[in-house]
């Protein structure tokens, strides 16, 4: 019986076939072009929007790279009959092909690229839904890659083009898909990167076809957008905040209504948060929210986030309340968020709250809710892991990264399907910026993590890209995959992107990698002081950078070089890829020329290769930015130091070897021309410069809870601070000056000019050690010259050639 009624569905859909003038080809091999010319038609879809143009555009100019040929772009109406087609999009005929309602079926952003006969149909649901399906055609049906923004597009030479029949749906594991968008807009939009292409292209102009799915204006840190305490915010120390927006009618909330803002010790300050106990507050955001909508009526997505600041939102006893009221810190911003979204829901269905999980101490952690209770179906939640060591991943079992995982499926447990979004921090900041981190595992277990978490989309924080360092083109090309197919199988995606950046080094470049990576995944106790970046150079913080390991490695890529030496493309890659290996020989210099005479004899080659890696053009064309410029010449200037250090003044006489510490602060601020110079009077041969010095001079011992301190702690716990009048100074000349006795915690500083702090010594990272007192006594080693301080140098330069350091106990060393 099945058998006749399955021979009448075909004879049915025969006769529909036929009477809409469609006669379906048999099934068989594709064939798209025979020697250099096309025999397919593109057909273009009934009512094509830009970003169809776009793919249509897209799909001609790269099937002309492919196989020589140009392919005719027709109308629906314009049908050559009998020439087989590549219907992009829906029109009648490709409507007639596939029958019924295909798009109906598709989840947004989901995809086909299949066969019926001859033809070929490229289609998908929602604004990009047909470019996706154009992408996914030509990268698994013809072999284009584009691996990297710095390279341009692989195009294999087919000129004859036959493909067997196929069928294959695809969507995305991540809805929501932004990164950063660099030098070429093309790239990112191809691989379905374009939720910030608002930030880059042309969203008020209806022709642009790099249309954003979401638009999201200032979409992070921006709580004083909405509320600007002055016309600039920028004006406001540690404030990380955008400007207001420009069609606020007011832009000076502070001065009229300073109870909007966040109370500490009793008074009302302007750079901390807003105070959301506050009823006039609230409402008076909620009405420059809805001028935002009023203003932007094409924005489906409202960010409403804390300023960048730590600690509590505000003192105020409303606040605190709502603190109590949802467990946590962030209790008065989710009680406004509640209240914002119900507004919305009911006057703009459709609009979006985004609010970040971000900080322990400010919103990492989710609000308690009565059982069964969810977050407002139009609330998204973006976690944002800043506080999390990222020499590791969720699978380590360190307490406070289990703790952030704990967090992040809490939130799961509150949020909306589709609503939980992620921000990765796939490079480290500061000191792990210059020095080779193995970074990929780590990026895939996370990214793997997250979703199995609940999370459904992503933004990529991804430093490194500007430069091509800390691995980010290889990274960034992972994490398009995983995008795309979370269970994709990421060693052959490693190999393949490491086999067309290397060549003939391929295979030592993984190797290489692999030794990387091994060596943090062995770090099972956490450097302590390291977040989303690192701010010191030293062995606990990078414990895998041994001068064993180094010279190792060094050898391996002289070996690598050497296999590419007649291939420009690939060694310029070799050379970019050995930048953080060269700049961490430079770091461990003295101790590579002692161990390793023969091979490290000169420091030159290492500092040459850099600046020629630095100055040199990518394939693509562009030139990326310099590398660690102001790392660079600090290494430098300590190398011509000579490593050799002075005697403790006489005052140590006596005090045993093994209680003393020697260090030198770092100046942090990278506009600073020189932060490091050489100095033949200096202890080491070198001295740090202070940031922005003042008159008279200050420095200081910090601690968080010092120089914050909660209200009725009292300030200036271990706090020591002092102050350094003309008349202490000896202009040109090196003095010890004696800050005190100090508690050493694992937040803690010593820091140089109060106007700034940019040049420190985060001391707590350096030395302390759990469950010890940590009490040490201090003294700073400067030198003052220019006209405030009395010298006769041009301009006010203060620096710093040692900070002493002796442990207190038995005999312990007495103030002088």
């Amino acid at each position: 019986m099945l058998k006749y009624i399955n021979a009448a569905v075909i004879m049915a859909l025969a006769v529909g076939l036929a009477s809409c003038d469609i006669k379906r080809p048999p099934d068989g091999p594709i064939t798209l072009c025979q020697d250099g010319k096309s025999i397919c038609q593109v057909v273009r879809p009934d009512k094509p929007s830009a970003v169809d143009d776009y793919a249509v555009r897209t799909l001609t100019n790269y099937l002309f790279q492919i196989t020589g040929a140009e392919f005719p772009v027709v109308k629906s109406d314009e049908l050559s009959p009998g020439k087989p087609s590549i219907f992009i999009g829906m029109s009648s005929p490709a409507l007639k092909y596939l029958g019924g309602k295909p798009l109906a079926v598709l989840k947004d952003q989901e995809h086909v690229t299949r066969s019926i006969g001859t033809n070929i149909f490229l289609y998908g649901k929602g604004v990009h839904g047909n470019l996706y399906a154009v992408m996914e055609f030509l990268e698994n049906s013809l072999g284009w890659r584009w691996f990297s923004v710095y390279e341009k597009p692989v195009t294999p030479s087919r000129p004859t083009v036959t493909l067997e029949p196929f069928n294959r749906k695809k969507g995305f594991s991540y809805l929501s898909r932004e990164v950063g968008l660099y030098w070429n807009q093309d790239f990112y939009y191809q691989k379905g990167m374009n939720m910030s292409s608002e930030k880059w292209g042309r969203p008020d102009q209806p022709d642009s076809p790099y249309v954003p799915y979401l638009r999201n204006d200032k979409f992070v840190h921006n709580l004083f957008a909405y509320i600007p305490p002055t016309p600039d915010v920028r004006d406001l120390p540690a404030t990380n905040t955008w400007r207001s927006f420009d069609w606020l009618p007011r832009k000076n909330y502070f001065e009229t209504n300073p109870d909007f803002f966040s109370m500490v010790n009793g008074k009302r300050v302007p750079n901390k948060q807003l105070c959301f106990g506050n009823p006039a507050l609230r409402k008076e955001f909620t009405a420059n929210v809805l001028r935002h909508i009023a203003a932007q009526p094409g924005n489906r997505i409202i960010a409403i986030d804390a300023a960048d600041a730590t600690d509590t939102f505000c003192y105020c006893p409303e606040c605190l309340a709502l603190e109590d009221k949802y467990g946590g810190p962030g209790g008065p911003l989710y009680d406004y968020l509640f209240e914002i979204c119900d507004l919305l829901k009911e006057k703009h269905p459709g609009v979006y709250v985004k609010t970040l999980a971000y900080r322990r101490s400010q919103t990492q952690k989710p609000p308690v809710l009565p059982p069964g209770k969810k977050l407002p179906e139009n609330l998204i939640v973006s976690f944002a892991p800043i506080e999390d060591n990222y020499f590791a991943d969720w699978t380590h079992p360190d307490a406070k990264i289990q703790e952030t995982y704990a967090d992040l499926k809490a939130w799961s447990a509150i949020t909306h399907p589709g609503n939980l979004w992620a921000w990765l921090y796939p490079n480290p900041y500061g000191t792990g910026h210059y020095l080779p981190v193995g970074n990929l595992e780590r990026n895939i277990n996370q990214m793997r993590l997250m979703h199995k978490a609940g999370v459904r989309g992503i933004f990529t924080d991804h430093i490194g890209c500007l430069q091509r360092s800390g691995l980010s083109e290889l990274q960034g090309f992972i994490f398009y995959k995983l995008m795309k197919d979370i269970d994709c199988d990421t060693t052959a995606i490693i190999r393949e992107f490491t086999d067309h950046q290397y060549g003939p080094a391929a295979q030592l470049a993984r190797e290489y990698l692999g030794e990387l990576e091994q060596g943090r995944k062995n770090m099972r106790e956490l450097p302590p002081g390291v977040t989303y970046n690192s701010q010191n150079f030293d062995d606990r913080t990078f414990p895998y950078l041994t001068v064993t390991n180094i010279h190792h490695w060094q050898g391996c890529f002289d070996r690598m070089e050497s296999s590419v030496s007649n291939s420009p493309g690939h060694l310029l890659n070799v050379s970019i890829l050995r930048r953080e290996l060269d700049f961490a020989t430079l770091w461990k210099w003295f101790d590579m020329k002692k161990t390793f005479p023969d091979y490290f004899k000169d420091n030159a080659p290492y500092a040459a290769r850099i600046t020629a890696v630095n100055d040199a053009t990518a394939p693509a064309g562009m030139k990326h930015r310099p590398f660690g410029a102001g790392a660079l010449q600090d290494f430098l200037a300590i190398i011509q130091g000579g490593g050799k250090s002075k005697p403790l003044p006489d005052q140590f006489a006596g005090v045993a070897e093994e209680r003393i510490k020697q260090y030198l602060p770092r100046n942090y601020d990278n506009r600073t021309e020189r932060r490091t110079i050489v100095d033949q009077e200096a202890a080491f041969g070198y001295a740090a410069t202070v940031h922005y010095p003042d008159m008279p001079f200050e420095l200081g011992f910090y601690q968080w809870i010092s120089r914050n301190p909660p209200p009725g702690t009292p300030s200036g716990k271990s706090g020591a601070r002092i102050k350094i009048g003309k008349d202490q100074i000896t202009p040109g000349a090196y003095r010890l000056y004696e800050l005190g006795r100090i508690e050493v915690t694992p937040d803690s500083w010593i820091w140089f000019s109060a106007k700034s702090w940019a040049t420190r010594l985060e001391v707590g990272d350096r030395i302390y050690e759990p469950g010890a007192d940590n009490l040490w006594h201090a003294w700073v080693s400067m030198k003052f010259d220019g006209p405030s301080y009395g010298g006769s140098a041009t301009n006010n330069q203060v620096l710093v050639d040692r900070i002493i350091l002796v442990r207190e106990g038995k005999g312990q060393f007495e103030a002088r």
